[in-house]
């Protein structure tokens, strides 16, 4: 079985099973043990629950909206979705009911199904005001008791009780009949800028990166990939159509508190991450390892030390030197083994999407032969446009540019200095036809036929792309200076005491940020230093802890020019959140929002004249 041999994710479904049918192509955890789903049941399971839908009313070319964490019947309803030719509306578990409705309105969903009874109600709540919206359709037939939802479960069952194996023929038939044009989903973006706008993407659009992406990774039925990022956001939904096809079985986390049990539960092989979850990783690393006597300590360090002078070898395809390859074995079996246990005990391959990846953190993986290929990709570009893979990675940069995707930097270079870059223009078949009846955002969005994707970046003499920021969210100092936002707040990735941090200074003599730290080690350290305080307010204006966040930016900054440094700085005492609006559904940053609400804290950093800076403030 070929890449080439489907067109449509339909094909890709049915095909997957008939050639490679499965015992357990899903994994979920019930009654206290994980259990599977094979490749027949889904299929029974998807027919049966797309002839529910049409019974609800649903008709092909309609819009079906989707609110769920991850689980199997994520999966089979957007299969089923598809399969009767509709258009799934990934929606994030996470967003606000205010977010919910504009998603709802905007895209005109006909129907929407859920999972929990937390989600079920927020549906319930703006019902009354999505004329369009016609059937709910929730998971768990105990939440929809006294309410006009209907039970997936139920539907699923009566739907496979009187229909039988005529269910699946008439099933298939309808899913073949799909076209490579038609469109198979709308994905709303988090919206950090602005209201989310519809990103229409096309069966031929999702095939292609599957298919480009089955190129470059040798992925296949030995392998186990554990879901835990949102299947709303394309890329884990992706990794997860490549992985169906590709026989490469799936199993759900019950959530991100039990990963750490999940991990060693299932056991992956592979798993798809964003950098806030790698930075977790090694936090917890750390932390355990700093509560070791001091002789482990140092045998921790050296390990890392070790492994790091293997990575040149390792990614140059060249054997180490004897004597290196004693030591590299003698710490794998003492600590690195140890430690790649506590993620199941047989990843060789994370996947790195969503956001810049600091290489300080990818190289602490790699020395700890945990291989982290770094990607990067848009929902525009379903998603991946260039990624480091086995035999072809740089530590730093996004991996070199995929089979079928062209990209090129516009003219404008932003920097006259050179030092931000010039704007990523993509196409190819991967990429969208434009946003759902937005047309004045689509003439601005293209141009001559190339997606201006807003990303700043270079590639190097070997052909490896490097992301050096977004276009939207570049400032320029009172000044003079360009200053790329995303670009400093990447140097704190892994920092032990800052959590969150946004970095500000647009038509300002200096750059400021606004910084959560990381209350836990933080609280620590100012017990260790005999710091008191009552809460986190007195925590964070505690004259010894704003000097200690002082020489980690100092520390992390101490090499860029002057006019990059960040001079001031302002510790808030909670975290930044989904739940506020500060954040969006990817962990993002809503910058307009996050100005808003801390105006008065960033008037008072920016006027405030005694020094708090490690330099002179730029004139």
């Amino acid at each position: 079985m070929t890449a080439s041999d489907f067109s449509t994710l339909n094909e890709l479904f049915i095909k997957a099973i008939e050639e490679k049918d499965r015992p357990d192509c899903f994994l979920y955890k019930s009654e206290g043990r994980y259990q599977s789903i094979s490749s027949r049941e889904a299929l029974r399971k998807a027919a049966a629950l797309a002839s529910a839908l049409e019974r609800l009313g649903a008709r092909p070319g309609e819009r079906i909206a989707l609110l769920s964490e991850n689980r199997p019947e994520w999966a089979l309803t957007d299969y089923a979705i598809l399969g009767m030719r509709a258009i799934t509306v990934p929606l994030f578990p996470t967003l606000l009911d205010p977010d919910l409705e504009y998603i709802l309105r905007d895209s005109e969903s006909k129907g929407i199904v859920v999972a929990t009874d937390i989600q079920l109600r927020k549906v319930l709540n703006i019902w009354s005001k999505l004329p369009a919206l016609k059937f709910v359709l929730a998971m768990g037939c105990s939440t929809v008791a006294g309410t006009k939802a209907d039970c997936w479960e139920g539907s699923v069952e009566s739907e496979m009780g009187w229909a039988g194996p005529m269910l699946i023929d008439a099933f298939k038939a309808k899913a073949l009949d799909a076209k490579p044009d038609d469109t198979a989903t709308i994905i709303y973006t988090s919206g950090t800028m602005g209201q989310p706008q519809g990103v229409v993407l096309t069966h031929a659009n999702i095939v292609s990166n599957v298919q480009s992406t089955a190129e470059v990774f040798p992925l296949g039925p030995t392998d186990v990939l554990l879901s835990f990022l949102p299947l709303s956001h394309v890329f884990e939904r992706m990794v997860e159509f490549f992985c169906f096809w590709k026989g490469v079985r799936i199993g759900y986390a019950e959530g991100l508190d039990t990963l750490p049990q999940n991990l060693r539960e299932i056991r992956p092989t592979a798993l798809a991450v964003v950098p806030r979850v790698l930075e977790k990783i090694q936090g917890k690393v750390m932390d355990g390892v700093r509560q070791l006597p001091g002789l482990k300590q140092r045998l921790f360090y050296w390990a890392l030390a070790v492994g790091k002078q293997r990575i040149p070898f390792l990614l140059e395809g060249r054997t180490p030197p004897l004597g290196l390859r004693v030591k590299h074995a003698l710490a794998n079996r003492l600590v690195c083994a140890k430690v790649r246990e506590q993620l199941g005990g047989r990843v060789h391959m994370l996947i790195s999407g969503a956001a810049p990846l600091s290489k300080d953190i990818a190289e602490f993986f790699y020395a700890l032969g945990l291989p982290v290929y770094e990607g990067y990709g848009l929902t525009e570009t379903s998603p991946v446009v260039a990624v480091n893979c086995p035999g072809s990675t740089k530590l730093g940069t996004v991996g070199k540019v995929i089979p079928r995707v062209e990209v090129k930097l516009s003219d404008e270079e932003i920097d006259s200095e050179g030092r931000v870059g010039r704007e990523i223009l993509v196409r190819g078949p991967s990429v969208t036809r434009g946003y759902y009846h937005l047309e004045e955002v689509n003439r601005s969005s293209f141009v001559d036929g190339w997606l201006r994707t807003g990303d700043l970046g270079s590639f190097d003499s070997d052909g490896y792309l490097r992301i050096t920021g977004r276009k939207k969210n570049l400032f320029k100092t009172s000044g003079g200076k360009y200053v790329s936002p995303e670009k400093l707040e990447n140097l704190f990735q892994g920092d032990p005491y800052i959590y969150q941090i946004a970095v500000l200074g647009d038509g300002r003599k200096f750059v400021g940020a606004l910084i959560v730290p990381e209350f836990g080690r933080l609280q620590a350290y100012a017990r260790s230093q005999g710091i008191s305080f009552e809460n986190r307010q007195e925590l964070v204006a505690h004259p010894d802890i704003q000097a200690l966040i002082r020489r980690q930016i100092d520390e992390a900054t101490r090499w860029l020019p002057r006019h990059e440094k960040i001079r001031r700085f302002v510790l808030l005492p909670q975290e930044l959140s989904i739940a506020s609006g500060e954040l969006s559904a990817t962990l993002k940053v809503k910058r307009p929002v996050v100005r808003e609400k801390y105006r008065a804290q960033i008037e008072e950093m920016f006027s405030y004249h005694a020094p708090q800076q490690s330099g002179p403030v730029e004139k």
